[in-house]
């Protein structure tokens, strides 16, 4: 008797859903073309089909779990998604671990096609690598696309004080835990620039005025060679320069350093001109002795 009841169920349960069933039939809804469970053809096989005009929603003792809106919006975690996927949480994409997840999270071109420069992922030749972790409500994380996974961690973090870019030691394992990292550049929202380390470039230029050629002026107080004699020795620097305990604690302000080094050297300038007039009137007062001394032999 148990076999022939458990066959006839089994009989009613795929007739029932070999053919769409109409919602009147399960919740009393008199709407069979808005409301219906039924399935669609798959390739070997066959999909579930359910249609509910006004969305729907699967929900547990937890709270809402997913929500199908009727314009389409679907919601993770929110009953009113506001775009095509809200997600209220924390979501997990990628392969078996952290370090290698393999196209994790795609990013589609307008034109709808992907490409790699278009994805997330761990490692691989031409992908971009991300990973980002919160540390005390600071949001800090890594950016790298050197094709390895022993890279070091670098982040950029934009707020209302400019841009941050923060670096720490290379890391093999993934870790679950917040990344200590060191800031290494700033650039301020006035457009300050801070740098730890060293900076090399190929040509530097420093736009600062006013220049040095004031020097040259007709009116320019040139300081008497006494002055600056007597300053080096008391100062042990030059008059306008700053001293090199002042330079190791305060740093030294290229385009204003630079200027001053100009000054200087015009200056230097000035006084080898007035010394080589000097030494031509020498030279001819003494030819004129010289002449003297002979007339009188």
């Amino acid at each position: 008797m148990k076999k022939v009841l458990l066959s006839f169920s089994l009989f009613t349960f795929e007739a029932m859903f070999s053919q769409d069933i109409p919602f009147d039939k399960l919740y009393g809804n008199s709407d069979p073309v808005h409301y219906y469970l039924g399935h669609y053809p798959v390739s070997n096989s066959d999909g579930l089909d359910i249609n509910w005009y006004g969305g729907i929603k699967l929900q547990t003792s937890a709270g809402i779990g997913i929500q199908l809106l009727n314009n389409g919006n679907v919601g993770i975690g929110t009953s009113s998604p506001s775009q095509k996927l809200d997600v209220l949480g924390n979501i997990i994409t990628g392969s078996t671990h952290a370090t290698e997840g393999v196209n994790a999270l795609s990013i589609r071109y307008e034109n709808g096609s992907l490409n790699n420069w278009g994805s997330l992922r761990s490692s691989a030749a031409s992908y971009m690598s991300f990973g980002v972790k919160a540390d005390n409500n600071i949001a800090n994380g890594w950016l790298s696309s050197n094709e390895t996974l022993n890279f070091s961690k670098v982040a950029m973090i934009l707020n209302d004080d400019g841009i941050k870019f923060l670096s720490s030691p290379q890391q093999l394992i993934a870790l679950n835990l917040p990344v200590a990292m060191n800031e290494i550049m700033k650039i301020a929202a006035n457009g300050n620039a801070f740098l730890q380390g060293k900076f090399e470039a190929k040509e530097i230029k420093v736009t600062l005025t006013p220049t040095a050629d004031f020097v040259f002026d007709e009116n320019y107080n040139l300081p008497k060679l006494e002055e600056i004699e007597k300053h080096i020795k008391e100062k042990k620097h030059l008059p306008e320069i700053a001293s090199a305990a002042q330079m190791e604690k305060e740093g030294v302000n290229i385009g204003e350093f630079q200027i001053k080094l100009l000054q200087k050297i015009e200056e230097l300038t000035l006084y080898i001109i007035e010394q080589n007039r000097q030494l031509k009137q020498q030279a001819g007062e003494i030819e004129v002795l010289k002449k003297q001394i002979n007339t009188k032999k």
